[in-house]
């Protein structure tokens, strides 16, 4: 197993942080977040005691996220369908 780039782990606390402010736009006070480590993606799931939240990023997606003054809506957009999708 590699270990995470410094983009890598700051991309991923990114995330997080996005993570957290959808889901107290969905009312959710997550538990805690867990990064699974699945080959060739990470899994993010964001854990309260009704729902876990999933969400699938590639090892690139993650890295982009940390550059500096760059926004990767992509990434915004898989975190915010995942919590819609609680609403359904």
């Amino acid at each position: 197993m590699m270990s995470p780039t410094e983009d890598q782990t700051k991309g991923k606390k990114l995330l997080q942080e996005v993570a957290l402010r959808y889901a107290s736009q969905h009312g959710l006070r997550p538990d805690r977040i867990e990064w699974d480590d699945l080959g060739y993606e990470s899994g993010m799931k964001i854990i309260t005691a009704e729902h876990t939240v999933r969400v699938i990023f590639s090892p690139d997606e993650i890295a982009f996220y940390s550059a500096e003054g760059l926004v990767d809506k992509e990434a915004k957009l898989k975190i915010r369908n995942a919590f819609a999708s609680l609403s359904m």
